[in-house]
């Protein structure tokens, strides 16, 4: 479980001026400009990019899966 589960998050940075947040849901959608909540966007996103799998390990772990479930 993490911050982002209950919505899509988009991290938009722009040429000028600040990064802003899109924030996407059932029923919603929010642009976020306040820095303090993009900031905090931010770094919920990268805790769950550094928890991810890579690429190499994501591959790995789906062929294991699968051989489990395969008779």
């Amino acid at each position: 479980m993490h911050d982002l589960m209950d919505s899509h998050l988009w991290l938009l940075w722009q040429r000028i001026g600040d990064p802003v947040a899109y924030v996407e849901g059932n029923g919603f959608g929010e642009l976020i400009d306040d820095p303090d909540k993009v900031l905090s966007f931010r770094l919920s996103y990268d805790l769950v990019r550094d928890a991810a799998l890579t690429p190499v390990e994501s591959m790995a772990f789906i062929k294991g899966l699968l051989e489990e479930r395969t008779p």
